[in-house]
């Protein structure tokens, strides 16, 4: 009974951290200057928003951010706060759930992954995405919940459960379903749909350098054909009837603190700019991996011991594993050479860190589940699987620091800003000027924690309330 308490406390916890965040929040500077507090025009800004993009994710933050007051106040928000929160719930859900090759259960050892996912995300800089700014909450939680969702779907497929039901309902209407669920994917997240189909034609070779039989006309012909179909026709709508990369081009913070490469520059100096992209190629690895690392530091102590007394083996892995294995670090390693033009933002590799998580605690688990199996009766005594308790306690004492952290950030933030928005909603000036001070927030190190400032500089002077606000001379 106790395991069972500890595992609705290991699920529970990320949602009051999501409550925290999106209810305590104050607005960011972007999200005031894509129209926080503002007339609703859903239509007009979903259109700018794809003139401006071309992404799903996009659309739907600059349509909906019209509804968000500059601090909760009990209005049409709510619901979409909450909506935020029951998708963030999802996100996590599903990547844990990729993690497991199962859907989660209320037993400590699937609390456990759901947990670690949720510490791995917000112990790290990744996390920042989902908590910083309704604007990049709004475009990556979707960007995650949908990309987790499509290679889900891939992922039962490569472990041989069937993604769609035998009945011959389901088999009909499983080729449309694809087909729209492949274009909401591609036209969710240009780039991780891209990277998705270089990763189909690289295992497609794999599979046929490790001769394994397959069938490119019954792939074509079946739903995964027409989910392809579908990223093809969205990536159509982006890059031909849409502005494709041109936020990167125009976009300076992308090329000073991104040292964005465009393509049109390679041809005219390729050899410096082969010399960029092999060091955006180190960095990015090198970043997307260091988490990982330190992840596995105590993991990897404990296997060693086993090991050493021992003798254990690594696991044996099925075909169909290793095919889910290897399908999953194509993706990851395409997705990262696909960010070669730049040193990537960490919201731009969020998806696929989650499907970077999925993938190292499956491994995880396979591990130790194997080593419990190779030990002899008479060494039962010996502890080969982590103790599942204390493992729990240390994540429920993490998540409960983060919450005290963040609301702590977040509630000496409303208290800090307050001021000015009481001022700019009840003063009678048209404009007055503050210093950027006022409105900055504090973060801890790497974690952050904190949120992104109420204004900014590259959109000064900005409206609050209908009064014109800038920064004081």
């Amino acid at each position: 009974m106790f395991k069972k308490y500890l595992s609705i406390l290991l699920y529970s916890l990320p949602i009051v951290f999501f409550i925290v965040c999106y209810f305590l929040i104050v607005t960011s500077g972007e999200d005031i200057f894509q129209g926080a507090n503002s007339q609703p025009d859903i239509i007009g800004d979903s259109i700018a928003a794809f003139n401006h993009s071309a992404r799903l994710a996009d659309m739907y933050a600059w349509a909906s951010i019209n509804f968000f007051d500059y601090t909760f106040q009990f209005g049409p928000d709510f619901f979409l706060r909450l909506l935020d929160v029951a998708l963030a719930f999802c996100t996590f859900y599903l990547a844990t759930y990729l993690a497991l090759g199962h859907r989660p259960k209320l037993v400590l050892k699937d609390s456990l992954v759901f947990a670690g996912i949720f510490l791995a995300i917000f112990l790290t800089s990744y996390g920042t995405t989902l908590y910083g700014g309704f604007s990049k909450i709004h475009n990556y939680l979707i960007i995650s919940l949908v990309s987790l969702g499509f290679c889900l779907i891939y992922a039962k497929d490569l472990l041989g459960k069937k993604p769609f039901c035998k009945t011959s309902f389901w088999q009909k209407i499983a080729i449309p379903i694809m087909l729209f669920f492949g274009f909401i994917f591609g036209l969710t997240s240009s780039v991780t749909a891209a990277a998705f189909l270089l990763c189909v034609v690289a295992y497609l070779i794999y599979l046929k350098a490790s001769h394994q039989k397959f069938s490119i006309p019954s792939l074509v012909f079946s739903w995964r054909g027409a989910s392809v179909l579908g990223i093809l026709i969205a990536l159509f709508c982006i890059y031909v009837l849409g502005p494709g990369l041109a936020d990167y081009d125009t976009n300076p913070v992308y090329q000073a603190v991104g040292d964005y490469l465009p393509l049109r520059d390679i041809f005219v100096n390729f050899g410096a700019s082969v010399i960029k992209v092999i060091k955006h190629i180190g960095f990015n690895f090198g970043r997307f991996l260091a988490p990982f690392f330190v992840l596995s530091l105590l993991p990897g102590i404990y296997i060693l011991i086993l090991k050493s007394k021992q003798k254990l083996k690594m696991p044996h892995f099925s075909r169909v594993e290793k095919n889910f294995l290897v399908a999953g670090m194509l993706f990851i390693i395409i997705h990262l050479l696909a960010l070669s033009q730049i040193y990537y933002f960490t919201r731009m590799v969020l998806p696929v860190y989650f499907v970077g998580l999925a993938l190292y605690f499956y491994l995880l688990q396979k591990i130790f589940s194997s080593s419990q199996k190779r030990v002899p009766s008479v060494l039962n005594h010996i502890p080969l699987k982590p103790k599942f308790i204390p493992l729990a306690l240390i994540e429920i004492t993490l998540m409960i620091t983060i919450i005290i952290i963040r609301s702590t950030f977040a509630i000496n933030y409303q208290k800090q800003v307050s001021p000015i928005l009481e001022r700019a909603r009840t003063s009678e000036e048209k404009s007055f000027c503050i210093t950027p001070e006022q409105v900055k927030s504090y973060n801890l190190p790497y974690i952050y924690l904190g949120q992104e400032d109420m204004l900014v500089d590259w959109a000064m002077p900005q409206t609050v309330y209908g009064k014109t606000i800038t920064y004081c001379e």
